[in-house]
C-alpha cells in the first residue's frame, strides 16, 4: 500500500462511503475502527465522541509501534514523560496511577497499581496530510475533532496484546474495552466523517 496521502485518501474514503461492508468495533477512547487488510496491520480510525466511555482513562501507551495519518479533520497528540513514584516535593510531573492491561476484547487490568509522575511535553497538532509516528513504550493521549479520520500503520511489539494505562491518582481506571458497533453507530459516524475537512 502506498503511504502517499492522496492515494491513502482515494482508498479510504470510498470506506466510509459505504461503511456496512466492513467490520467496525467501537473502542471507548471514542473511535469507530476497521482493518483493512488481512494481517491488521493497518487500521483505519474514525473518531466520534459521543462514542467515549463516560470519564474513560485516555492515556497510555501501546503494545506495538505505529506511523499515524491523518486522513480529515483535526488531530492532536500528546506525549508524556514517566517518572517512577509520587513525591508531593518534586515537581516533576503529576501523579498517576498506572497498570499493565491486556488490550482488545476480553481484555482487562493484568498487574498490581503503581505509582508515577507524569510531565507533558506538549501538544503536537496536525491536519489532513501529515503523519506522527511513536514506539510502544512512549506514554500519549489523543485529541481530536469530531468526525477526524486517521489511518495508523501498525509493528507489532512482543506479544502485541499488553500495553499499560493511566489515571490521575485517587480516581478510578476506567475501561476503554472495545465492543462490536452498531449499525446505527458506524453509519452515524462515517457521515460524520464525510463532513470533515479532507485537504481537498
Amino acid at each position: 500500500m502506498s503511504v502517499h496521502f492522496t492515494p491513502l485518501r482515494a482508498l479510504i474514503r470510498p470506506i466510509l462511503e459505504a461503511p456496512l461492508y466492513y467490520e467496525w468495533t467501537v473502542q471507548g477512547f471514542g473511535m469507530l475502527r476497521t482493518y483493512i487488510d488481512r494481517d491488521k496491520v493497518w487500521r483505519l480510525n474514525v473518531w466520534n465522541k459521543t462514542l467515549a466511555v463516560p470519564n474513560v482513562s485516555t492515556i497510555h501507551n501501546h503494545p506495538w509501534h505505529f506511523e499515524s495519518w491523518i486522513i480529515a479533520g483535526g488531530f492532536t497528540n500528546r506525549r508524556y514523560v514517566e517518572r517512577a513514584g509520587h513525591d508531593l516535593h518534586d515537581r516533576f510531573g503529576t501523579a498517576y496511577s498506572a497498570a499493565i492491561i491486556k488490550t482488545g476484547e476480553g481484555g482487562g487490568m493484568r498487574s498490581k497499581t503503581i505509582d508515577v509522575c507524569l510531565r507533558s511535553m506538549g501538544d503536537e497538532m496536525y491536519q489532513p496530510g501529515q503523519r506522527y509516528a511513536q514506539r510502544a513504550d512512549e506514554v500519549h493521549e489523543s485529541f481530536y475533532t469530531n468526525g477526524c479520520v486517521t489511518l495508523n500503520k501498525r509493528v507489532r511489539v512482543a506479544d502485541g496484546e499488553h500495553a499499560r494505562v493511566y489515571w490521575p491518582a485517587g480516581t478510578d481506571w476506567v475501561d476503554a474495552e472495545p465492543r462490536a458497533a452498531t449499525e446505527a453507530e458506524i453509519t452515524a459516524t462515517a457521515a460524520l466523517a464525510l463532513s470533515q475537512d479532507w485537504g481537498l
